[in-house]
């Protein structure tokens, strides 16, 4: 009985540290968030001719560095698929915002996608 209670409490210690931390799943998942919206914002402002989808691909590029210097390798398809989704539900904001009929929704979907931006951006020390 004593070594069935040694192996137990050897478990119930290891357990934390095998499994990653929550704030470590956040981490990863805000960075290919962030990589899925700069992804969207560059391919959206190659089709209208927006000059600064060279600045939306380099931000990409750091938000694909980031996310693959946090990402545990056994999480991977769960962060390709959540930048993914973000990607195209920013691709549809941006859409919205440029080829809406309706005024507010133009301005509603502007306002948000601003907004994500700018959240990702605070994420970076240099903006």
């Amino acid at each position: 009985m004593g070594s069935l209670r040694t192996c137990l409490l050897i478990a119930l210690v290891a357990l934390p540290l095998a499994r990653p931390s929550a704030a470590d799943d956040a981490l990863f998942r805000v960075f290919a968030e962030c990589a899925g919206r700069f992804s969207a914002e560059r391919e959206h402002a190659w089709l209208v001719g927006d000059p600064d989808a060279d600045l939306y691909d380099d931000q990409r590029l750091v938000f694909l560095s980031l996310l693959d210097a946090t990402l545990p390798r056994a999480r991977a398809r769960d962060a390709l698929a959540h930048r993914v989704d973000v990607k195209m539900a920013h691709a549809s904001l941006l859409r919205r915002a440029t080829f809406s009929q309706h005024p507010e929704h133009v301005t509603r979907a502007r306002h948000l996608a601003a907004a994500y931006r700018k959240t990702c951006l605070e994420l970076l020390l240099d903006s």
